[in-house]
């Protein structure tokens, strides 16, 4: 029975590592195949039906962890740039919408649920019912998930209103009793001295709802590239900052460091980077350090949460061109990826360690097929960074 089936699928496994290998496919498809390769060698397995279900049970689980990612900051820091910069929330997203009205029958739908939420649950990304909504937005792309938080500073009383929701948000529990957010990125806006808003809200509401577990927070600095007002710093052509740049951004990242030291006692490494956009006379800044960015988001969350990062990861090269040379972040970045595995090593053997990390599995009977695949995540992998 084994036999046929990898006979069966060996077609099928080597197109897609061919397809994969030019750089085209999506993570998300290799990781379909990889569960379909594993539920169908179970159900055909000599086992118990006892323990196909305990295995398929645990392949199903693995299949689907979400990871929750929410984003906070004030207004005007880029945390819509930053999003888009990241994760595949534009244009190809767009493109499944096929009626604005059933988005928002949809979105209406979800509002009138016994249970009200404090936040929109956006139907289709890309689509939102209510620009002005002053709630949390969610965003879902397969198993990431992304949480949006309205931009704090614009008056008192909104700015009470989110921190309720945001604590809300903190405080709710998946379907293990596990705390739901994963990682807390809070984004500063590096173009302004003012970040009074920012430590406030990660004083009186983040760190609080953490309590010891601060592993769960990630400060970044965004508008690398005007963090100087004037941007005369900041080398276009190389699309990266001057050496006069690069001092000034260190030492902010230092006062920062500092800062939340001195108020929270935590120790935080902030990242800086510029999330990209377009200039109204059409000239492209490009994103710089985002490899970075996501790196430090990889490695912020437990290995098993890594692969919803990758499913949903904006796969446009230009994005990871550009990074300080401090490290390799894309190597680390793929990496991170693969240690959701539980394996390092290359070749065919990679299958037999998902295999047994994942569902028990003796390596030999999933090894060859598994490891086909995984060598097709390489190949995808390798065209985006």
């Amino acid at each position: 029975m084994t036999n046929k089936f990898f006979e069966r699928m060996s077609d099928e496994i080597k197109e897609a590592v061919k397809r994969a290998e030019a750089g085209e496919g999506t993570i998300k498809e290799s990781m379909d195949s990889l569960y379909e390769v594993l539920e169908e060698e179970i159900t055909n397995s000599e086992l118990s039906e006892e323990e196909k279900e305990e295995h398929l049970t645990s392949l199903q689980k693995f299949c689907d962890t979400k990871t929750n990612i929410m984003l906070v900051g004030a207004t005007g820091c880029g945390k819509s740039s930053t999003i888009n910069a990241l994760f595949a929330v534009g244009e190809d997203y767009e493109d499944d919408v096929e009626d604005e009205d059933d988005v928002e029958d949809e979105v209406q739908s979800a509002e009138d649920d016994e249970y009200r939420r404090p936040y929109v649950e956006v139907a289709k990304v890309g689509t939102k019912a209510d620009p002005e909504t002053k709630d949390i937005e969610k965003y879902s792309i397969g198993n990431l998930v992304l949480w949006d938080t309205p931009g704090l500073g614009d008056g008192t009383e909104l700015d009470e209103h989110h921190k309720e929701v945001i604590t809300e948000l903190l405080r709710e529990e998946d379907e293990d009793g596990n705390a739901l957010i994963d990682l807390v990125l809070v984004i500063l806006d590096g173009s302004t001295k003012d970040l009074g808003t920012s430590y406030k809200i990660i004083n009186e509401v983040i760190v609080p709802e953490l309590g010891d577990d601060t592993d769960r927070i990630l400060v970044a600095l965004n508008q690398a590239d005007i963090a100087m007002k004037t941007g005369r710093h900041w080398d276009y052509d190389n699309n990266e900052p001057d050496e006069t740049l690069v001092e000034f951004l260190e030492e902010k990242v230092e006062s920062i460091k500092s800062r939340i030291k001195e108020d929270s006692d935590l120790d935080i490494e902030p990242v800086y980077y510029c999330a990209g956009y377009e200039e109204e006379g059409g000239d492209v800044v490009y994103p710089y350090n985002l490899s970075k960015l996501l790196y430090y988001i990889m490695e912020s969350l437990p290995s098993k949460k890594r692969v919803a990062i990758m499913e949903g990861i904006n796969t446009d090269s230009d994005n990871y061109e550009h990074n300080d040379d401090d490290e390799d972040y894309n190597e680390g970045i793929k990496d991170s990826f693969f240690d959701a595995f539980d394996y390092m090593e290359e070749g065919v053997d990679k299958g037999v360690d998902i295999g047994a990390a994942i569902l028990g599995i003796p390596g030999a009977v999933v090894g060859a097929v598994v490891g086909g695949i995984l060598g097709g995540f390489r190949g995808v992998l390798n065209s985006i960074f």
